[in-house]
């Protein structure tokens, strides 16, 4: 959301021109964004992207329609919307899928007090078939294992969350700590119900994680986020089970186009391209960005 983004720079007295600048020179031109399109404005806080059937998924966040929105990647329109009419978008956040369901993070939690954390659960066969552009959603309810306090404490607490995966049998969400800038991931299952998420994992990424994806293929999972001196993504590679830090961890500065969004949230990949949605932020419209992986280098 572009409060987020604004309090924290707020805080570290880094302008977006500045910090435009700082990621420019200090980078060489290295890891740029390419701007692929300007997005439809129905989708001017586009929180979380998704392909499902090569098309492009993504929604708006906290206060958005409780709706699933595909865009065109050449000119960024919409080209279908899709309600999920049971459902709530109270702080939609990110979006994964497996071979039979769409999974929604409804779980952004600025003021650390949410005790309504909720997955939206969507099946694939019904979100491709509906005739009237509606469906229906199961609920995985849930709380953190290790939070025992909830009063509000704004953008000062390490249980705000916009990133979720799914891998082999469970869901991971990557946690977004104000306090420590590091990710915390806790598992939960698929299944329908209320559960409380275990903490399986932590990762230091020196930043405040907005997305995350994991490939099957690769078995490659990727992270987006920032922190006072650029955007960046992770790729977490060569891990066993669910022990993410324990593989290998690469890093990688990404330099944002002049003039442009820098207010980035959703993250999915293609043909090894990552595509990289940001907000409308400062003036700066909605855009959708890509990258290839394999012009990536390590900063």
């Amino acid at each position: 959301m572009k409060k987020l983004i604004f309090c924290l720079f707020c805080l570290i007295s880094c302008g977006e021109s500045t910090r435009n600048s700082m990621v420019i020179d200090d980078l060489d031109n290295i890891n740029n964004l390419t701007k692929v399109t300007f997005l439809d404005e129905l989708v001017d806080e586009s929180s979380g992207l998704v392909f499902l059937n090569n098309d492009l998924i993504t929604f708006n966040d906290s206060g958005g329609n409780n709706s699933l929105y595909e865009i065109d990647t050449i000119n960024g329109e919409v080209t279908r919307t899709v309600e999920i009419t049971n459902t709530t978008n109270n702080d939609w956040e990110d979006i994964t899928t497996d071979s039979e369901y769409i999974y929604i993070g409804d779980f952004g939690n600025n003021y650390g007090n949410r005790q309504d954390l909720v997955i939206y659960k969507v099946s694939i066969p019904d979100y491709l078939n509906t005739s009237d552009n509606t469906v229906v959603a199961e609920q995985i309810n849930f709380s953190y294992s290790d939070q025992t306090t909830f009063q509000s404490n704004p953008y000062n607490s390490n249980f705000d969350a916009e990133s979720i995966i799914s891998f082999n049998d469970s869901l991971y969400i990557f946690t977004k700590n104000w306090v420590d800038n590091k990710s915390n991931v806790y598992s939960l299952t698929k299944n329908v119900g209320t559960y409380i998420a275990s903490k399986v994992d932590s990762l230091d990424v020196q930043g405040l994680i907005t997305a995350a994806e994991h490939n099957h293929t690769s078995n490659t999972v990727t992270l987006l986020g920032y922190n006072s001196d650029s955007n960046f993504v992770i790729e977490l590679t060569n891990f066993n089970d669910s022990n993410f830090s324990q593989g290998l961890v690469n890093k990688f500065q990404l330099v944002i186009p002049e003039n442009s969004s820098i207010q980035t949230e959703g993250l999915t990949s293609l043909n090894n391209n990552y595509y990289i949605s940001a907000e409308e932020y400062l003036g700066n419209s909605q855009v959708l960005y890509k990258i290839n992986k394999d012009s990536l280098l390590s900063n």
